[in-house]
This record gives C-alpha cells, structure tokens and sequence, in this order.
C-alpha cells in the first residue's frame, strides 16, 4: 500500500482497544457473581455487582455500535472516496500514450471496484487487524494468569485457526488475479452501451450489443458464483473449528472444576474468553485472506498513481528549437508491427507562428501526424529520427467526440473566458440553452461550434484543429477561415482539412499520399 492520500487511525486503535478491553471485563464480573456473590446473602454486593457491570455493559456497547461498527465502515467509505479522488487525477495527469495503451474498461474497474477494495483493507489493516492483534494478546494474558494450562490451548486452537483460515484462502487470491480481465470485459462492454446508445440504435445493431454484453455477463457471472462459493466456504471454516474446540475446552474444563483445580465461574469465564478469542483471530484471518485475494486491486491503484509520474514518452526527443516539429528520414508506424507502416517522412519542418495544412485520404493518418506531435501515441515505434520543441505542451487541441456536462453554456466553457467576438464569430446561438451530458439539445454544428469556442478562447500559442469545418454552415465556415487566417503569425496551427479553402493561405502544406509524408508548398 503506497499511496499517501490515505492516513493511519491511531486514535482510533486506542478506542476500539479500548473498547475490547471494557467487553473483556464482564466474563471476569460474571466469574464473580457466581463464585462471590451468589453464594451469600450479601443483597449490598449483588446491587454494587449490577450496577458496575450494567454501566459497563452500556458503555461497552455504545462504544462497540461507535468505533468498532460504524468508524471502520465510515473510514472505509472516505478511503474510497479519497482514492477514486486520487485516480482521477491521477488518469487526467497521465501521459496520452500510456494511457492509451489500455481499455477504458480497466480504468472504469481501477475508479471503482480497486479504489472500494483497497479504501476498505487501508482502513482493516490499519485499525481492525491492530486493534485485534492488540485484543488477542491482551485476552492471552488474562488467561494464562488464570490457568496456565487455559494459555496454552488458547494458543494451540489460535493456531489451528490461523494456519486453516489462510490456506483456504488460496484459491481467493489465485481467482480474483485471473479474473479481473474478465472484470475488464464486463465493464467494458456496458460502457460501450451507455456511450454509444445513441450510434448504437441510429444503425440499428441492438441485437449485437446485447449479444456481446450478455457473452461478458456470462463469463463474470461463472465467475462470481465460484468466488462466493469459495469467500463463504472460507468465512464458515472458523464457526467450525471454534465449535470443535468450544466442545474440547467445555470437557477439559469440567474435568478441571471435578478436581478441583478451578471454579465454575472460571469455567464460565473462561468459556466466554474462548469465544471472544475467536473474533479478532477470525477477523485477523479475514483481512489477510482479503488482502492476499484483493491484492491485484492495490496493486492496479499503486500503478496508476506510478503510471502518473511517470514523464511523457515525447520528453528524450524534445529540444530548445524554433521549429515545433522537425523530422527526417523517418518511418512512421501506428503499433509495433510491418503492417501498422503509416508512411515516410523524408523531410519535414513545422515552425513557429507558422499555418500548416495537413491533407490525405481518410485513414492515411492525418489525426496520426498531430498526435505523434503531441505525444499522444507512443514514439517507440517509429523508425528515424525526429525532434519536438519543449513548449508543444502548450497547445491545445480540437479533438473528437466532444464531450459535455449538465448546466448551461457557461458551465460547458470548463472555465474558458466568454469573449463576445468569439460568440459572435461562430454564431452561437445557444447560450441560454440547458445542455446535458448526452448534449441531445444541440446539433451538430452546435456541439462543433462549442469546441471551436473552447479552442479559441485558449490562451495556448499553439492549435491543433482537426477538420475544423466539420456540421458548420457555409456562413460560419467562412468565419472560421478569416479567423484561423487572422491568426497566422501569432499562432503556430496545424489544420486537417480535406478541401482547399487554407491552401493559399498555409505555409506549408503537408500531404500524405502513396505511404509518404511531403511537404507539398513552401512559404515565402
């Protein structure tokens, strides 16, 4: 457990020990009453006896319902928050690369069920299992200072217990580590459904959706039955051996009271010792069979936030230049084998506060260029050499599908300044309109206007602007144009388009064709 978002619970320990300590009184006031009190006809004694063990008892209680019921579970629930807290961070500080490089449906599974599972055994580790360990050494004391001979089968029946409870354990942790791909899948394959509804029945294809899901359905649901088969296999084991050994102690002990050796109420209490013993070892037991079962959960967390610090892949090739980008003799791959060859880039150079526009068939890997640039795939794969200057993160980038929020215009400028030339220029006409998550009240080139705003209003001397004209009418397509025109020489813009509209205006155009990147148009 390496994160450091989440504390340890010292005063916490100290009254769940405590509280263990109060409950360990009564069997002790029990002995008592039996061996002391009932014997005479001392009514004084009897009333003192109810009342201390009636005020213990309420204290011990509430104490029991307060820090050892409810704190746990309430520091649990604020580790979990705390940690998908941290998670999202940690995803949004991730270079683009790395994250890429797995499903969303395994960061859907990190943000829920590992940042649940390793909140709740943060808070068992570090205060149940102190707390217990703490407990079952403080009962082995009492009772071996009554019997001896009681010590030492304690100890014999905690060990039995502990070496039973965690063997079985053993095919928790060897499941959970293989299934969570599994889990992956599943959560995957829903999120696709809530993502995608609307593409999803505007082509009609329900019936494969629910096909594919119910295939990953299928294959958690197995998994989960044998899980829980295992999980309460596991927990009964200890209700078992604490009967068998419960039995053992009544016998051996009412050999001992035959003889003489202890009192009733020693037996009696000794009884109840023995079935609170076996509490906080059960409980002991539980977290570590939890943790060595849930471990892959921590594991996923830990390496998430490692994941994060990690610098971006694009850091050895950047350099103090004033070119944004400049590569030669380089093949350019979009994964690591022969077939995932893009095209090659004899020569190219894109300066600052320059216009370049980037043309080619579709899938001939226009978006492919400006991402390699960003750093938003890996450089690993390509072949050559190439260097990018050390402000390219200062830029900002148009990029699909564009992504909303409940609330109004305002809300969906994520804190973008509102410049009226701006609204003006791209005729938005929506400013009073309430946009959700799923931004079904907005068209197209509403949503496309939207981005564009996001984008302009940016204070980034470098736009990255993906098919810019894309859903915008003719007359705010002529608006864009004079704009991104305006701007050159203050901004450096690479621009995908796919008609000629920026051709005269551009620098430099760079056109991918026939497997080769060349820069077709020089500027003065």
């Amino acid at each position: 457990m390496e994160t450091k978002v989440l504390k340890k619970y010292p005063f916490q320990v100290f009254m769940m020990t405590a509280t263990f300590l109060i409950m360990m009184t009564l069997p002790i006031l029990m002995s008592y009453l039996i061996d002391n009190i009932l014997g005479s006809d001392d009514m004084n004694a009897l009333i003192r006896w109810f009342a201390i063990t009636f005020g213990l008892s309420a204290v011990g209680i509430l104490f029991k319902f307060y820090f050892c019921e409810y704190t746990p579970v309430k520091l649990g629930i604020k580790n979990t928050f705390r940690l998908q807290e941290r998670s999202a961070s940690d995803i949004l500080r991730m270079n683009q690369s790395l994250y890429a490089q797995k499903d969303k449906g395994y960061y859907y599974n990190v943000c829920s069920n590992s940042c649940a599972s390793y909140g709740d055994l943060h808070e068992e580790i570090h205060l149940r299992m102190v707390s217990c360990i703490l407990y079952i050494f403080s009962i082995l004391a009492v009772i071996t200072y009554v019997d001896v001979f009681f010590g030492i089968f304690f100890l014999v029946y905690g060990a039995v217990l502990i070496v039973i409870s965690l063997n079985s354990a053993k095919p928790l942790y060897t499941m959970q580590k293989v299934v969570l791909p599994t889990q992956d899948k599943y959560l995957g394959g829903i999120r696709n459904i809530i993502e995608n509804k609307a593409g999803i029945n505007a082509i009609h294809t329900e019936r494969y959706f629910e096909k594919e899901y119910a295939k990953y359905v299928g294959d958690y649901e197995r998994f989960v039955l044998r899980y829980r088969f295992f999980e309460y296999f596991c927990s009964y084991l200890p209700d078992i051996i604490n009967q068998i050994f419960g039995v053992a102690y009544l016998f051996i002990a009412a050999i001992l009271v035959f003889r003489g050796n202890i009192s009733a109420g020693v037996l009696l209490m000794g009884y109840q010792y023995l079935g609170y013993f076996s509490s906080p070892i059960s409980g002991v037991c539980g977290i570590l069979m939890r943790y060595r079962s849930n471990r892959i959960h921590i594991e996923r967390v830990d390496e998430l936030t490692k994941d994060a610090e990690k610098p971006n892949e694009l850091t050895p090739y950047q350099t103090e230049t004033e070119s944004v980008f400049t590569a030669r003799d380089l093949d350019f791959y979009k994964g690591s084998q022969p077939e995932d060859f893009l095209y090659h880039i004899q020569h190219m150079e894109i300066r600052k506060n320059g216009l370049y526009v980037i043309k080619g068939e579709n899938g001939s890997g226009k978006s492919m260029l400006m991402n390699l640039i960003l750093g938003n795939i890996t450089p690993q794969n390509c072949k050559g050499s190439f260097r990018v200057s050390k402000d390219i993160g200062h830029n900002t980038f148009l990029t699909y599908p564009i992504f909303t929020v409940d609330g109004d215009f305002e809300d969906n400028l994520y804190e973008k300044p509102k410049v009226e030339h701006l609204i003006r220029m791209l005729n938005i006409d929506f400013e009073d309109k309430e946009i959700t998550s799923n931004p079904v009240n907005l068209s197209y080139g509403q949503q496309q206007k939207l981005a564009l705003y996001r984008v302009f209003a940016s204070d980034t001397p470098i736009f990255f602007l993906d098919e810019p004209l894309s859903n915008l009418d003719a007359e705010t397509q002529e608006k864009v144009l004079a704009y991104i025109k305006s701007l050159k020489g203050s901004k450096t813009i690479l621009v995908v388009m796919h008609s000629s509209e920026l051709d005269d205006a551009a620098d430099d155009i760079i056109l991918i064709k026939d497997h080769q990147a060349s820069m077709i148009k020089t500027g003065a």
